[in-house]
């Protein structure tokens, strides 16, 4: 069995439609996102608004509950297919394959729990709680806000395709490790997941 790098988030991996050719994200991209079976009327407007006007790629990332102002990094895919993390352990990684924060759709947002030298950027992710919010800055200057309305901990070989949507109400996912660290596969069991909505 390959030992993954602590400079990814093992066990995310990415298939259709997360990894997407340049054509698709281009077809995609122009398409009217299908409104959830509960949206509301702000939903819809957002919808509207992520397509008319399509968020610019965030910049920052603040969150006050967990003392977090971290600049953003844009991610791809690793060599393995999985979501990359961020080049430094401060940063958190925005997945720029998928949706911008903001616009129809969920954006992922990733970063370290901790490194070799000690604690990371999202180190308190776990003691985030319904009601927190999650503030976006974008290269243009304007901000998103969100507000967090669940959290879950999940197997770090569970598949998240479902997290990496271009459609519906506009959302947002933070992800990181936790768990055991399991020094033979080279990864932490389990991943943090927190969930949050657009204000």
């Amino acid at each position: 069995m390959a030992v993954a790098s602590r400079s990814a988030l093992p066990g995310i991996s990415l298939s259709w439609p997360a990894l997407a050719t340049k054509a698709s994200l281009s077809t995609r991209a122009t398409a009217t996102p299908t409104p959830a079976p509960s949206a509301t009327p702000d939903d819809l407007l957002r919808q509207a608004l992520a397509v008319v006007a399509p968020a610019k790629p965030p910049v920052r990332l603040r969150i006050p509950a967990i003392n977090v102002d971290a600049a953003v990094e844009q991610v791809g895919v690793d060599s393995q297919g999985r979501i990359a993390a961020p080049t430094k352990t401060d940063d958190v990684g925005w997945y720029k394959l998928g949706a911008a924060p903001g616009d129809a759709g969920n954006a992922v947002i990733d970063g370290h729990l901790d490194w070799y030298d000690g604690p990371a950027v999202f180190r308190a992710l776990g003691k985030m709680k319904v009601g927190d919010q999650i503030m976006v800055l974008r290269e243009d200057g304007t901000q998103a806000k969100f507000i967090v309305d669940g959290t879950s901990v999940m197997p770090y070989d569970a598949s998240t395709d479902a997290m990496f949507t271009k459609s519906g109400p506009p959302s947002l996912t933070l992800i990181t490790c936790a768990g055991t660290w399991d020094r033979q596969r080279g990864t932490y069991l389990q991943r943090l997941v927190v969930h949050s909505h657009m204000a």
